[in-house]
């Protein structure tokens, strides 16, 4: 039988990691032969505007085959490792979702949402109690969010599009700041990239592949090819004192919560989308370097935000102009009205530039000038005037081409796909040492 379990918000502030807590699940899924893995463990992002939640988002989802009496040894372990090892903190609800069968089309609907909107609770309950989720059983949380984002994790499988995740675990109550060697990234990247991306960003000198906060994650490397990532893992085993890896499926790096278009009066707090129209003003450059932006469709009108973190993004909005065609796509957020944060701009249409050349003077072919409004031009150097005189108009080129623009790495959110990668398709083969330690050791 088809067995499917996913985890979320076992973490908070202070620690802990829902993705290492599934690893632990599914070592000792393996190490105890419960069952046979359909495929990698599941790391699935959602929407990443959602405001109450804990870091990144993220649920987790194991996708197994197995028998029935297995199946009930399986949950039971998933359960107690959640209890023994979840965050207990304010913020936290740590959920626990089982599907005994396939993935039914309405879990998949629910992922989709989860992606792009918020999920009301409401909504996620009457799911749960009408039985249109399929054969679905829960580990009640105080919230029910953690159901939302456990249960979406169920719907994302198979992922159609996906990148692949190696991380790598220190000991949950380490809180140092980590000690990865620049150098070390720098020649993992040299080595593999493009197939490992998003690794170290040379612009700021700053790696991407360690996160800061006080969870166990030391390390995660993203890569289309599962191959390079084993063979990092393998080399890994060696060197670190406590080698904890595996190998997640991901939609990470996919831009999965970016592909809905919307119009400005479909928008809602917290949404994901798309927004096509035209600047209807000059950008205004704040006193921080963020610029705004006003964007204009045939239902309304949008403050676009196109903050200074973005780089490359920020530079490019200094550029636009009122008449420009562009699509916006980026996360909605409540303030001060309903406002855009850009995280991609699509520059469909520059407007053109027109420019005002003033005539030549026909006595002595110095440059005349304005003799005020309707009242034609005149010769600053010899004083000859002409009131029917008039300026060349004329269309110049603008500094900039049509296309997609995206924020610099510094400000790449999880489901960013990065520039290098794009036209790129995944490997999808299932190596054979996805966990480490290995689970006969």
């Amino acid at each position: 039988m088809e067995l499917h379990i996913a985890f979320d918000d076992a973490d908070s502030p202070l620690g802990q990691c829902t993705t290492y807590i599934t690893y632990l699940v599914a070592r000792e899924i393996l190490s105890k032969r419960l069952a046979t893995f359909l495929d990698y463990p599941h790391l699935i992002r959602l929407n990443p505007n959602i405001p109450f939640k804990t870091r990144g988002n993220a649920a987790t989802a194991l996708h197994l085959q197995t028998t029935p009496h297995n199946a009930q040894k399986i949950v039971e372990l998933a359960a107690e490792t959640l209890r023994e090892n979840a965050e207990h903190h304010g913020k936290t609800s740590p959920a626990l979702a089982v599907l005994k069968g396939k993935p039914t089309p309405q879990l998949r609907i629910l992922y989709s949402r989860a992606l792009r909107e918020l999920v009301p609770r409401a909504y996620l309950e009457q799911l749960l109690h009408t039985g249109r989720l399929g054969p679905v059983n829960v580990l009640p949380t105080p919230h029910n969010r953690g159901l939302v984002g456990a249960l979406a994790a169920l719907g994302a499988y198979p992922l159609k599009d996906y990148t692949y995740e190696l991380l790598a675990y220190r000991d949950p109550r380490d809180k140092t700041p980590r000690k990865i060697p620049a150098t070390l990234l720098k020649q993992l990247d040299r080595r593999y990239r493009p197939l490992l991306f998003a690794t170290y960003d040379y612009a700021e000198n700053r790696p991407l592949a360690v996160p800061h906060g006080p969870d166990p994650v030391l390390l995660g490397l993203r890569s289309l090819d599962p191959r390079i990532l084993e063979e990092i893992a393998s080399h890994l085993a060696h060197t670190l004192p406590d080698p904890k890896m595996i190998i997640y499926k991901t939609n990470q790096a996919t831009d999965a919560h970016l592909t809905t278009t919307k119009t400005i009066a479909q928008l809602h707090p917290y949404d994901s989308a798309r927004v096509k129209g035209t600047i209807a003003k000059p950008p205004q450059t704040l006193p921080r370097g963020h610029v705004k932006l006003t964007l204009t469709d045939h239902t309304g009108t949008l403050q676009v935000m196109v903050y200074k973190e973005t780089g490359r993004l920020n530079r490019l909005a200094k550029l636009l102009a009122p008449g420009d065609t562009v699509e916006v796509a980026g996360g909605l957020q409540p303030r001060h009205g309903l406002t855009l944060n850009a995280e991609q701009i699509l520059l469909w249409r520059p407007a053109p530039l027109h420019i005002r050349i003033p005539p030549r003077c026909p006595r002595c072919g110095h440059t005349m000038k304005s003799a005020g409004r309707g009242k034609g031009y005149k010769c600053p150097k010899c004083g000859y005037k002409d009131p029917n005189a008039k300026p060349t108009i004329k269309t110049v080129p603008r500094p900039l081409d049509p296309g997609l623009y995206t924020q610099s790495p510094r400000a790449y959110r999880h489901l960013t796909r990065p520039p290098e990668i794009r036209g790129l398709t995944p490997l999808p083969i299932l190596v054979e040492k996805w966990i480490y330690p290995p689970p006969d050791t």
